[in-house]
């Protein structure tokens, strides 16, 4: 911590954005192009199971749980 303190700050590649967003009384937000979008991996899902645009729905744990056992009970 001792060698921080003398590190210029506002001019830092990296404390500079975190910085400067702090004196605007900012939230700094690091925005990564090569990232994927958050969510991106259910709409991947969604088109390889060919759900196309069919909004997911919420289930309740015990319809979940009753539809596994009717379907258990089907299968054998």
């Amino acid at each position: 911590m001792i060698l921080l303190t003398n590190l210029p700050v506002d001019s830092s590649n990296f404390y500079a954005p975190h910085y400067n967003a702090l004196m605007n009384d900012e939230t700094y937000v690091h925005e990564d192009s090569t990232k994927p979008q958050k969510g991106w991996w259910k709409k991947e899902l969604d088109r390889m199971r060919g759900r196309g645009n069919r909004p997911r729905e919420q289930v309740s744990v015990e319809d979940f749980v009753s539809d596994a056992t009717s379907k258990k009970k089907r299968v054998r």
